[in-house]
């Protein structure tokens, strides 16, 4: 392994490539942030019109645009699901699987992870999230992994020789930090503080007179090794391992080589070493970035959100309110037509004029031209011209994000329902790569969770796992247990197997409750007979007080052939059929305790025939 000060001088010789590589980038979307901010106009022109009193608006119609694309993600939650892939996986295993990853997602808060990286790709084209590990306890060594969020995308630095969409493929990764001297002091007491010489390092990237940039540093090592196929010659059973047979009753059928990747981690300042190097557990480096818009122009990839193309026409908008502002706002207040001479003694009063509501405004006949009196000039009319460039502007805004005015939930030209829905469906498609893009992202991100937890949760342990009910469950795993149910022993190893993983984004349970709610409703009033038959699914699906002990007592008015058993109320099960053989032995005893009975009732019929009998008879009995 190099030496710190080799690992040093390739950590600043990689951070100075990434960064030179993406500046472009990243000085690009931090002016779309500051634009989507409000900071809308030239610095020059706004100076220069500042001087003169004229107004500088800014109306501000993107964030509107943005937020509705931001909304729809939000309510539109990725969802991710484990799928078996080999023979040594099992399908009740995935699904623990899936429901151990929802428990993370909901633990470690992923949903706003995923939020904060999807609207920071609306809004600039680019966001970022990070998955890791901490111990579940104080006093415990297990641990557990989580999501956390990354607030700005552009402390993330990435190869950019990678060109996986995800960054797979990628050499290394940073992950920067400013930390304040007292704080860096604080946490690493032996650190140095001295300064660098040269270069943009010293300003811009490492730190400044205040704080000192940390970089968390992940870099990918490909490391060699033989795989080994061999079989039992008793059984005939064949294994994959990483080291030839253990005993003289396996033999070696196949042997190759074969690259595997793992993940060395460290943190370091640009003078030195801080932490590290680390081993981290998974294959895949554990930076997850969410993009928006890709763009590709002779190998150099721009990255882009909603606001880059709708900043002109934003700037145009601007200006065209502000000079309509600007002509309205002279209207009342055309000049006079004076002499000197005829204000002359009532200067001060005439220079404030436009500024004050004076109830009359006293003057002197000018000698030089008796008749003639001040007068308003013409006022300024409304420009025409201006009015349309405001309207072109604004649908110029709609054209460059996609988004008409049925999207945004406006009337517009459309005037039946069908034609409503078309045009916001043609929102909704211009808009879906952001959807698309996350629903991606989450993908990569489940990758690294399959990845994980066969490394992380590798002990006998007990977890809970969230079901899409949101209910939960404890299960064990990677030890076997008797199912209580069944009476079937289990393992749900998560050790063993491939998985793979699909994700899908829609409605969360609670949405799709409601939907279902509603949809009932619809068809219950448009097939009225039906509302019995189903009444109880229909109160299922509500969330009011009470809704389950509704849902139980109309079970109770269900013809008896769809009654349920169990907890819904209705009548319990028939009981199962006896077992025939049990049949034949229960029927041969009935017919022995008839046939005693019989002889008992012959004895006693001869004992009262006989002479003294019945007396005797009348006793016994």
């Amino acid at each position: 392994m190099a030496d710190k000060e080799d690992i040093l001088k390739e950590i600043k010789d990689r951070f100075k490539e990434s960064y030179d590589a993406s500046d472009e980038n990243y000085m690009e979307a931090i002016h779309d942030l500051e634009f989507l901010g409000g900071d809308q106009w030239p610095g020059d022109l706004k100076a220069d019109r500042q001087s003169d009193g004229r107004p500088c608006l800014v109306i501000n119609k993107l964030p509107a645009f943005a937020n509705q694309v931001i909304g729809d993600i939000r309510q539109n939650e990725p969802q991710i699901k484990v799928k078996p892939v080999d023979s040594k996986s099992d399908p009740e295993t995935a699904e623990i699987m899936t429901g151990l990853i929802r428990n993370i997602e909901v633990q470690s808060n992923a949903e706003i992870a995923y939020d904060t990286a999807a609207e920071s790709s609306v809004r600039c084209g680019m966001g970022a999230f990070r998955i890791g590990t901490e111990y579940s306890d104080d006093d415990s060594f297990e641990q557990d992994i989580r999501f956390f969020r990354i607030k700005n995308p552009f402390t993330v630095y990435w190869d950019p020789a990678a060109q996986a969409w995800d960054k797979s493929d990628a050499r290394y990764c940073f992950v920067t930090e400013k930390i304040p001297k007292e704080d860096f002091q604080r946490l690493y007491p032996d650190a140095s503080l001295i300064p660098f010489e040269g270069g943009k390092d010293r300003n811009t990237q490492w730190g400044d007179d205040k704080s000192i940039r940390v970089a968390e540093y992940f870099k990918k090592e490909l490391e060699k090794k033989k795989l080994f196929l061999i079989r039992n010659t008793l059984n005939g059973e064949t294994q994959i391992r990483e080291e030839g047979p253990y005993n003289t009753n396996w033999e070696i059928v196949k042997e190759r080589e074969v690259e595997s990747q793992k993940i060395i981690w460290y943190k370091a300042s640009q003078h030195e070493i801080l932490e590290g190097p680390q081993d981290w557990p998974g294959k895949y480096i554990p930076i997850v970035m969410v993009y928006g818009d890709e763009l590709n122009i002779e190998n150099k990839t721009v990255y882009s959100g909603m606001v880059r193309n709708a900043k002109d026409p934003q700037r145009l908008y601007n200006y065209s309110r502000s000079s309509g502002a600007e002509i309205i706002s002279l209207a009342p207040k055309a000049p006079y037509l004076v002499t000197q001479k005829q204000i002359g003694n009532y200067q001060k009063i005439w220079d404030q004029a436009h500024k004050r509501n004076f109830p009359y405004l006293p003057y002197d006949a000018d000698p030089d031209n008796p008749a003639a009196i001040p007068r308003r000039a013409e006022p300024v009319s409304v420009n025409t011209g201006v009015q349309a460039e405001i309207m072109t502007a604004d649908q110029e805004i709609h054209d460059t994000t996609g988004l008409q005015r049925a999207s945004l939930g406006k009337q517009s030209n459309e005037k039946s329902g069908k034609a409503i829905i078309a045009r916001q469906r043609e929102g909704d498609v211009a808009t879906f790569t952001y959807y698309d893009n996350l629903g991606r992202a989450v993908k990569h991100a489940g990758k690294i969770l399959v990845d994980l937890i066969p490394k992380i949760y590798d002990t006998a342990r007990v977890v809970r796992i969230l079901n899409p009910d949101d209910s939960e469950q404890m299960v064990q795993v990677n030890k076997p247990f008797r199912d209580e149910k069944t009476g079937v022993e289990k393992i749900f190893d998560l050790t063993m197997g491939k998985y793979d993983v699909v994700v899908s984004i829609g409605p969360s349970y609670t949405t799709q409750r409601e939907e279902s709610a509603e949809n009932m409703m619809a068809f219950i009033q448009a097939v009225p007979q039906a509302g019995p038959l189903i009444a109880d699914l229909f109160a299922k699906n509500l969330d009011w007080p009470g809704a389950a002990e509704i849902e139980k007592r109309l079970k109770f008015l269900l013809p008896p052939a769809l009654q349920a058993d169990g907890e819904g109320g209705g009548p319990p099960p028939p009981p199962p059929s006896p077992d025939p053989m049990q049949l034949i032995e229960m029927r041969k005893k009935a017919a022995e305790t008839q046939g005693k009975e019989l002889d008992n009732q012959e004895k006693f019929t001869k004992m009262r025939m006989q002479p003294g009998g019945g007396e005797n008879a009348n006793q016994e009995g």
